[in-house]
């Protein structure tokens, strides 16, 4: 119903902003000065700049490619085998990025169930689940020590979630299990959406009791068990109660939810830096990982994870000339092909690299490049849902940003195609 004012809208758009565009050319930038002297393809470079870190943020420009999902594969490589870091956080739904985890660790199961354990049909793919077994190859090879831990720090499903702390409640507390699986039972993944927003809410209620009856046992429940055990499902039962009230929160639902997103992330970090892991990679949309917030009109993950770490966050952004992704159609519900294209400005910082990496301090060493990286521009964003409408409209799919405010680096894929579904 809403599509057809939206295409009359998008046309009359289109029309006052095509000529514009023809004549500004690259986004409106001057590019005359830009140099690729400092591109270095990405499967060789040696991320020495990221290295130091304490959180490495992996974007990627649009849900659906998989030369970003490689982007981030290579990257996780080289920080795990160079430099130290062993820990891998997702934007996936914690619970079902748990089951994906004891896979990874040594567990039962194949990459392409981790995958799909994951809680997004976006990660339902070829691509995710090779990125997976190449965690779990690692680890089986490796010392205790040096095995990479995978979580994912979203919080939008409940199913898994409420696997395992009903679980670990049937060992410690079987009485809050009895109460927790019926005042939670309205919380479904199948229903998540369709609830009636009642039941949410009172499920919501009953989640937030039950995670204030847990920290208030604490001792009681790490003595029946252990701290190791206790934190994780504590976890679970704050993930629930979050995602039910991401639920019931109206216009504040984005907000809220890259808020606690950055809050889990420190939570992540806090915990595998209590077991001598202190460095941590983070993977999930430009929009969340970009230290300036250009796609959100409220505080994003990036830029609360800025606050939180200084200096010690280091974003590396991507970018594409054009892309051809899938991604869950609006209009239909269903998971289409789309293809969005735009001139981008940063596109001669990589030359013909076909996966280029730049780092924006020391290409902005170029007066020319310092002029671009400090401008605004527009650069490709797109998350999971589209409509084929959005694809003539240059502002439905890319962010004005300043790239040198936004990121410490900067990954260019010039043609980036669909992933393979499994």
């Amino acid at each position: 119903m809403r599509a057809r004012p939206f295409r009359k809208l998008a046309a009359i758009i289109l029309s006052g902003l095509t000529g514009a565009s023809a004549a500004a050319g690259c986004g409106g930038a001057d590019t005359s000065g830009v140099t690729a002297a400092d591109v270095v393809p990405l499967d060789q470079a040696p991320l020495s700049d990221a290295a130091p870190a304490r959180v490495v943020g992996i974007g990627e420009a649009t849900h659906g490619n998989k030369e970003f999902v490689r982007t981030r594969l290579l990257v996780i490589q080289r920080l795990v085998r160079d430099h130290g870091f062993r820990t891998v956080a997702i934007e996936a739904d914690f619970g079902g990025t748990a089951v994906a985890g004891d896979y990874v660790m040594g567990g039962e199961g194949s990459a392409e169930g981790a995958a799909k354990a994951l809680g997004f049909d976006l990660y339902r793919t070829r691509e995710t689940a090779d990125l997976i077994k190449w965690i779990h190859d690692h680890n089986a090879a490796a010392d205790d020590r040096d095995k990479i831990r995978l979580y994912g720090f979203d919080m939008q499903r409940y199913d898994r979630n409420k696997e395992r702390l009903l679980r670990y409640l049937a060992k410690v507390d079987p009485a809050l299990r009895r109460e927790a699986e019926t005042s939670l039972a309205d919380l479904t993944d199948a229903t998540r959406t369709t609830q009636d927003p009642k039941k949410t809410a009172a499920a919501a209620s009953a989640a937030g009791r039950l995670v204030t009856t847990m920290r208030a046992g604490r001792e009681r429940y790490v003595k029946a068990s252990s701290a190791q055990s206790y934190a994780p499902a504590l976890h679970h039962a704050e993930t629930i109660w979050r995602g039910a009230r991401l639920q019931t929160s109206g216009n504040d639902y984005a907000a809220k939810r890259d808020a606690w997103m950055a809050g889990s992330i420190g939570w992540i970090a806090d915990t595998e830096a209590a077991q001598g892991r202190k460095k941590i990679i983070v993977a999930g949309h430009n929009g969340h990982i970009d230290k300036s917030g250009a796609a959100f009109p409220f505080q994003s993950m990036g830029q609360r994870l800025a606050k939180t770490y200084g200096g010690g966050y280091f974003a590396i952004g991507t970018e594409f000339g054009r892309s051809t992704f899938i991604s869950k159609d609006e209009d239909s519900g269903a998971r289409k092909r789309f293809t969005v294209s735009h001139d981008a400005p940063v596109a001669k910082l990589f030359g013909g690299e076909p996966m280029g990496y730049v780092n924006l301090a020391q290409a902005s060493a170029d007066p020319g490049n310092r002029e671009l990286l400090t401008s605004k521009i527009r650069m490709g964003s797109v998350g999971d849902g589209f409509r084929s409408a959005y694809s003539s409209i240059l502002w439905a799919y890319t962010v004005e940003m300043v790239p040198a405010k936004s990121y410490d680096a900067l990954i260019y894929v010039p043609e980036a195609s669909p992933v393979t579904p499994l």
